[in-house]
């Protein structure tokens, strides 16, 4: 028995954790390669969490272990190969810093899969930008600010 088809990610009007502007960027991106992966997740947290302790209510302590954690915004996938995706109005340097981050901590919590495949998908980059991310291997989409 097959599952239904899931509506196409491209069609959704918000995606988790994502403000509007990612968001758009984000449905924009999809438009151009959502097939080309198997499956997105969102608003992922990786990375070593912060908990205040027992004397809290539990609540307090989901809350801060969550908060303190790294959040990426989209993890795409194709089998086992993921792509990391950090989405940018504009892309500065310190976006492709933030993004080998999250890879580096990708491959050390998950060391049986290939290494992250890195990817910043902006409308605009500053100058600093393609340097930082040849040097990084992190490659740089930008998708402009005309509607597709």
């Amino acid at each position: 028995m097959s599952s239904p088809s899931l509506p196409a990610q491209s069609l959704r009007t918000k995606y988790p954790g994502m403000r509007a502007r990612e968001a758009d960027v984000m449905r924009r991106w999809l438009k151009l390669h959502e097939q080309e992966y198997d499956r997105f997740d969102y608003n992922v947290r990786i990375g070593a969490s912060r908990d205040p302790g027992p004397q809290y209510p539990d609540y307090v302590r989901t809350t801060a272990r969550v908060s303190s954690q790294l959040r990426m915004d989209a993890v795409a996938w194709k089998g086992e190969q993921v792509t990391l995706l950090e989405l940018k109005n504009s892309a500065w340097p310190s976006a492709v810093q933030q993004l080998a981050l999250y890879g580096a901590v990708w491959a050390a919590e998950h060391p049986s899969l290939p290494k992250p495949k890195l990817l910043v998908v902006c409308r605009s980059q500053d100058a600093g930008t393609p340097p930082t991310a040849a040097a990084a291997g992190v490659a740089v989409e930008v998708i402009g600010y005309s509607p597709l």
